[in-house]
């Protein structure tokens, strides 16, 4: 019951502040981040109040010649957090401009690659899509990146995710309307996926779409995953809708498991900051026990199930 009531607490706090004026904080440095509160039901032994995210970005640019981007927080564990099930450092790392276009940064790195992230205050769903898991997170590595021009950089990357050694080369920037990510990743592990992924994303007359497409090579076999996002926009009301599709084929990118799922997340927003939401997830899996990293509020017990989720957020 005292957690009921805390998680009660806590989302009545963050409705209160969704419709107060933006939160200003008068530091040397930018102050980012959020924090999201809510209710989960699978079935009655899967059921409760959780904080799902809370997470403090402080970030400085490297337009003097050097910066900075270190966050803090509680990410839950299934959600690739860098600190376990636990409150702490998640990652950061210094950023060097040495020249015009340049910028070289070295630490904890943040992926470049994927459409979701790990705090799912900031995706367009509550629940973290399956093929997301399969892609790199948070790790320790070196990564220079360079602007080609205002549209286009290209970047690569050497770190210590799955083995010394792994490195990642890729692009970022638009083609006209379409935004996109594309990048190679090699763990350098032969016990390990190499990952080859695009992502796609556009506003097509007033729907957000995007597309992730993650292409997973195991030593024998390669595995494949798909996620289509679409977000109708009303002004303060917003429907994201995604449906995925991916099978690991024996490569073990998705711990030997195939299936499909479909989250859809009406979403009422107050202003730019607060928010609430409900969604509906439905997945069919053929090993759900065996999945791990895919979900950020609860993990599943039945093959194929539903799953109802309410939840509040503030970000800033």
């Amino acid at each position: 019951m005292r957690k009921i009531v805390g998680s009660l607490a806590a989302a009545a706090l963050i409705a209160g502040a969704a419709s107060a004026e933006e939160v200003s904080f008068n530091l040397p440095v930018e102050v980012n981040g959020g924090l999201s509160a809510g209710y989960s039901y699978a079935d009655s032994t899967a059921e409760g109040f959780e904080v799902t995210n809370f997470l403090v970005e402080l970030s400085r640019s490297a337009d003097s010649g050097i910066g900075f981007t270190a966050a803090f927080g509680y990410l839950p564990a299934n959600g690739n957090s860098t600190t376990g099930d636990a409150f702490g450092f998640q990652y950061g790392y210094l950023t060097v401009a040495p020249m015009q276009g340049l910028t070289l940064d070295a630490g904890v790195l943040a992926t470049m690659v994927g459409y979701e992230v790990a705090n799912t205050y900031a995706n367009p769903n509550i629940t973290i899509a399956r093929i997301w898991g399969g892609q790199p997170v948070y790790y320790g590595g070196a990564r220079a990146t360079f602007a080609v021009n205002e549209n286009i950089s290209v970047f690569g990357e050497i770190n210590d995710d799955g083995k010394d050694g792994a490195w990642s080369l890729g692009s970022t920037g638009s083609l006209g309307t379409v935004d996109y990510v594309v990048s190679y990743y090699d763990k350098s592990n032969p016990t390990e996926t190499d990952i080859v992924d695009l992502i796609l994303s556009a506003n097509l007359g007033g729907f957000e779409t995007a597309l992730n497409f993650d292409y997973q090579i195991g030593k024998d076999d390669n595995g494949y995953g798909l996620a289509l996002y679409i977000t109708p926009d009303m002004g303060m009301i917003s429907i994201p809708i995604r449906v995925e599709y991916f099978d690991d084929n024996g490569s073990g990118a998705y711990n030997g498991n195939k299936g499909w799922d479909l989250a859809i997340t009406p979403t009422v927003h107050f202003g730019e900051n607060g928010y609430v939401r409900a969604e509906v997830f439905y997945y069919d899996y053929d090993n759900a026990e065996g999945i791990t990293g895919s979900d950020a509020a609860g993990g599943y017990s039945d093959d194929s199930n539903t799953v109802f989720r309410v939840e509040f957020g503030y970000t800033f």
